[in-house]
């Protein structure tokens, strides 16, 4: 028997199990979504015989088309789109034109980042398609470079594509204080035979939950008529600084083989999500390559102003914000309502200070730097301030061109005046 057939066959005896199983157990129903409305303006190309690319215009995913797929001038376009597709990540596009079987194969190539794969991993990520009828196609021969970020395929067709996550792990906080809580629930996309995505039968099983970290995890859902599982992690009774665990699943016995480069039915899925842990007041920041944790800290509205304050064992900072309530606020100058600035300082230079402002040679006007303040909470005196900023500060010592820095953090302060 040769191999196609052999294939063939094969793909023949899983539909005759599936038509044999017990009435009581449904077939796996394939997933049918709405199409993603359109989002922002399409980018547009002709390319014609000669071939050609076309890439987005955040550069997320680029087309080549080699010479000889298509007769004539053609327009090819790259749309923007919402996602219907659930555990899907990054953005999804609708590529064009559609209902055109090209001459050749086109090679779409996807970038991801490191924030599509939380909750998930490199190795579950495929490239997927929605026909015209709203159903979805996982492309089991998706190709992953790990050292360029980019998961690419070849295809003769156009339709809506999108970065789809076969495991997923999801937590319904992902910030905890000490005593706290957080659900954790594991998600699996499952395909039919011809790599269909389908509403799955298929249970998630030999599942072990994991904690890198202080805290507890405890397998709490196991509903196997939902294919629904998950565990709760409990924070510890104590938080003396801010950090960060991973909470997760080992998976066993659920990835088929059918991609070459990809873990086997003997591999071991591995799936986590970051929870930040916070004790009662904390603030905290990054500046310089160092992370900063305040030892002494305070918060206030005094005057016009709220003022935010940390003292580490390497540095300082200090915000002050022309406002006194909840909501998101630009750097500027604080004399100004809703503007906030900041200073820096760090105990190897003392004598430094960094500004949110500067000042280019002799101009008596000062510039500022890009940057925001969020703050979630503004409680009443003895209640909470809490919030993050990012900013770019400035050491007026460099001169007429001083060079900006990044500084970020958060914070969680009892409000003493």
């Amino acid at each position: 028997m040769n191999k196609s057939l052999l294939v063939a066959a094969l793909l023949l005896l899983l539909v005759a199990c599936k038509k044999n199983q017990a009435p009581n157990v449904p077939m796996a129903q394939p997933l049918k979504k709405e199409h993603g409305a359109a989002l922002g303006n399409p980018v547009t190309k002709v390319i014609g015989p000669a071939g050609g690319s076309i890439s987005s215009a955040d550069g997320n995913i680029s087309i080549e088309i080699p010479a000889g797929t298509v007769t004539g001038d053609t327009p090819f376009s790259i749309q923007p789109i919402e996602k219907t597709l659930d555990q899907s990540t990054g953005t999804a596009f609708r590529l064009g034109p559609e209902n055109i079987t090209f001459q050749k194969d086109l090679k779409i190539t996807f970038k991801y980042s490191d924030e599509d794969l939380e909750g998930s991993a490199e190795d579950y990520l495929y490239l997927t398609y929605q026909d015209k009828e709203g159903h979805f196609y996982r492309q089991m021969k998706t190709d992953i470079d790990k050292a360029n970020k980019t998961l690419f395929v070849n295809t003769r067709h156009f339709s809506d594509w999108y970065i789809e996550r076969v495991f997923t792990v999801a937590a319904n906080r992902m910030k905890l204080s000490a005593g706290q809580q957080a659900d954790i629930l594991l998600f699996y996309n499952d395909t039919d035979p011809y790599g269909q995505v389908v509403v799955s039968n298929e249970k998630i099983k030999d599942e072990t939950w994991f904690i890198n970290g202080p805290g507890t995890v405890t397998k709490t859902v196991n509903n196997k008529s939902f294919n629904l599982v998950g565990a709760t992690y409990k924070a510890p009774a104590s938080i003396v600084s801010p950090t960060t665990v991973a909470v997760g699943a080992q998976i066993k016995n659920m990835v088929d083989k059918l991609h070459p480069d990809r873990v086997g039915t003997s591999g071991l899925v591995i799936v986590q999500t970051p929870i930040t842990l916070v004790p009662e007041e904390f603030i905290t920041w990054e500046f310089n390559g160092v992370t900063h944790t305040g030892v002494s800290m305070d918060a206030g509205f005094i005057g016009f102003v709220t003022n935010i304050l940390g003292v580490g064992s390497q540095g300082n900072i200090a915000l002050t914000v022309n406002a006194s309530k909840a909501g998101t606020y630009d750097l500027g100058s604080n004399a100004e309502p809703d503007k906030f600035n900041l200073t820096v300082g760090q105990a190897s230079r003392p004598d430094v200070i960094y500004k949110g402002d500067y000042s280019i040679c002799n101009d008596p006007i000062p510039k500022y730097g890009k940057g925001k303040v969020v703050i979630e909470s503004y409680g009443s005196i003895g209640g909470f301030i809490s919030g993050n900023f990012s900013a770019t500060v400035y050491n007026p010592g460099d001169g007429c061109q001083p060079q900006g820095k990044l500084v970020k953090g958060s914070f969680k302060l009892r409000r003493k005046v």
